[in-house]
């Protein structure tokens, strides 16, 4: 399987091959906070189902809501919140979606501060530059919603495109806080804070899976979506950080 990286500055998409995709490969458009668990199912199903590939669009919900609705053609989409798949829905674009997972925020720090950041009161009070989605996406609807509730203020936080974009750049140390979700804390390699106690955990999103109405693979697709719901896929979440519905 080959790995495809198309980049800006941070990961914008992600597209997975298998070897020689082509009429048989089922495309798949993925959240991308959904990366890995996306990413090993995907290797799951194509050794269940060697004759098909699939390859995977990954980027920010909104964007992907985008474009769908410019034409892209896709079989299965998982998006991570109800409100952008039903935008899909009302336009007939998506058969009857269903929840798979959920995601809870989480406040991360950057490696180099992660020792000397330890609170709310500290992101109140210091002088630091904190990271978060645009606030169309669904991480980004979230970490305005969190910050109005503590009495954080975003104004001059950078807005990235995805919720991995934030991630990144907290990795990096290219800023000293991100608002990310508690499975980008599970997947990071990274020797990052996490302020635990900050309450966003109380904020949570959910993540619905539909397979397209135009879709040419539907049993495809329909064998693919579930194997976000037998064992295999539902340990995956898990061990990623997700809950399940």
């Amino acid at each position: 399987m080959r790995l495809l990286l198309v980049t800006a500055t941070v990961l914008t998409s992600v597209v997975l091959n298998g070897c020689g995709s082509g009429s048989h490969a089922l495309r798949v458009f993925v959240a991308s906070s959904l990366t890995e668990v996306a990413q090993h199912l995907a290797e799951e199903y194509e050794t269940r189902y060697p004759n098909t590939d699939v390859e995977l669009n990954i980027a920010g919900s909104g964007a992907l809501v985008m474009q769908m609705q410019e034409g892209a053609e896709a079989d299965v989409v998982i998006l991570a919140s109800n409100s952008h798949m039903d935008q899909l829905r009302e336009l007939g674009l998506v058969l009857g979606p269903k929840g798979i997972a959920q995601n809870s925020l989480a406040v991360i720090v950057s490696p180099q501060l992660a020792e000397s950041i330890n609170s709310v009161d500290d992101l109140r009070h210091r002088d630091l530059q904190i990271a978060v989605c645009v606030k169309s996406s669904p991480c980004g609807a979230l970490a305005f919603a969190y910050a109005s509730s503590v009495g954080l203020n975003l104004a001059s936080a950078t807005r990235e495109s995805n919720v991995k974009a934030v991630l990144a750049k907290v990795e990096r140390d290219e800023v000293d806080v991100g608002i990310v979700y508690m499975s980008d804390v599970r997947s990071s390699r990274a020797q990052l804070g996490h302020l635990e106690t900050a309450g966003a955990d109380q904020y949570s999103t959910s993540y619905p899976l539909a397979v397209t109405a135009d879709s040419k693979n539907k049993r495809k697709a329909q064998d693919f979506a579930a194997l976000f719901t037998d064992e295999v896929g539902q340990s995956t979440l898990t061990r990623f950080g997700f809950q399940l519905p």
